[in-house]
């Protein structure tokens, strides 16, 4: 098994604009409560990643919390569908902002966003810490189309991604990502920016459709594989 990497998670505060959760209580409006949430669920899995006892015991919980995620996302976090994406070593910072995007619909699914806004404070840490250190199993791509995909990725998507493909500081980690699973979403992004306004999209990010809004069908298969093959 290949050495887990914990991500660097001193470095997600950084990202103030990351909405996450739900807020219960009086006030104090949704607006306002998003990012104090946030920071303390950062801060929670900062301290059980740092700790190994506290770290085995999210992890314990999390697995258990998980149970019914395995049906799609794979028991390790290994995808077991192509069009659904791997979560294993996913960076924290990443899965709590897209569980607040079910949450708040900003990301649309016929499942998460009921599954998002049953998940407690802790459900969120718990589960971030538990894919986080699993295992990312090798993808499975051509490499032929990897190798016309790199300079697309080099272009359109090092800065945010990184060289190899694990996410700055909180961005998402592409590594390894099912094909079918980047296509689709790389063509969701790309249609949203092209045709804003006029359909509801499944997935919205400005910096996302920006890279995306001039990509023809060949660029995106192209860079689906050569995510697929980073390690």
């Amino acid at each position: 098994m290949k050495a887990i990497r914990y991500p660097v998670v001193k470095l997600v505060y950084a990202f103030g604009l990351f909405a996450v959760g739900l807020f219960v209580g009086s006030g104090v409006t949704a607006a306002e409560a998003e990012p104090d949430e946030r920071a303390r669920i950062m801060a929670e899995i900062e301290k059980d990643l740092v700790d190994d006892e506290a770290r085995m015991a999210a992890i314990r919980a999390g697995k258990d919390r998980s149970v019914l995620c395995a049906n799609c996302h794979g028991v390790d976090g290994n995808s077991v569908r192509p069009d659904i994406p791997n979560l294993a070593e996913q960076n924290t910072a990443y899965i709590i902002e897209q569980i607040g995007r079910f949450v708040d619909g900003k990301r649309k699914h016929f499942v998460m966003p009921v599954l998002a806004r049953n998940f407690t404070f802790q459900d969120k840490v718990n589960l971030a810490v538990y894919y986080t250190s699993q295992a990312l199993k090798p993808g499975e791509g051509d490499p032929e189309l990897a190798a016309r995909g790199k300079p697309i990725y080099n272009q359109y998507c090092l800065g945010c991604h990184g060289p190899s493909g694990r996410g700055q500081a909180g961005y998402a980690l592409i590594a390894g990502q099912k094909v079918e699973y980047a296509i689709t979403t790389l063509k969701r992004f790309r249609d949203n920016a092209n045709k804003r306004g006029e359909v509801e999209s499944q997935r919205s990010d400005i910096i996302m459709e920006q890279a995306t809004a001039h990509l023809s069908d060949e660029d995106i298969e192209a860079l689906a594989h050569y995510a697929a093959l980073m390690e």
